[in-house]
C-alpha cells in the first residue's frame, strides 16, 4: 500500500483509521492532515485507529495518534486504538499512552 493512512467514514459517524507501514517524521504530516480534515467534514462519534499493518512508530507516530485521541475529545467523541504489535505496543507502553488510548496488551482482550 502506498498511501500510509486510510480513513472511513461509517453509517454510525465513526471515522475508521486504518495506519500502513511505518508511521515516522516522513509521513506524518500528511497522515495528520487526512485526520484534520475527515474529523473536520462532521462531528464523528468515534474515531478508530488500527494499527495491524505498523511496522514502525517513531515520536512523530506518536504525535498523530495524540492528535487524533485530541480531535476525538474534541469532538465528544469516543477514541480507541487496536491492534498493535507487541513492538508498537510496547513503544506506546514506555511513553504512558497505552492506558489512555485503552489499549489491551497483544493477545489479551478486555475480558482477560
Amino acid at each position: 500500500m502506498d498511501e500510509p493512512v486510510r480513513i472511513t467514514n461509517q453509517a454510525d459517524g465513526a471515522l475508521d483509521v486504518a495506519l500502513y507501514g511505518d508511521i515516522d517524521f516522513a509521513n506524518s504530516p500528511p497522515v495528520r492532515e487526512a485526520l484534520r480534515a475527515a474529523a473536520a467534514e462532521g462531528t464523528p462519534t468515534a474515531i478508530r485507529v488500527d494499527l495491524e499493518a505498523v511496522t514502525f512508530l517513531d515520536s512523530s507516530g506518536i504525535a498523530v495518534l495524540v492528535i487524533a485521541h485530541r480531535l476525538a475529545t474534541a469532538a465528544g467523541a469516543g477514541f480507541t486504538v487496536r491492534n498493535a504489535s507487541p513492538a508498537v505496543y510496547e513503544h506506546l507502553r514506555l511513553t504512558g499512552l497505552t492506558e489512555l488510548f485503552g489499549m489491551t496488551r497483544p493477545g489479551e482482550s478486555f475480558d482477560d
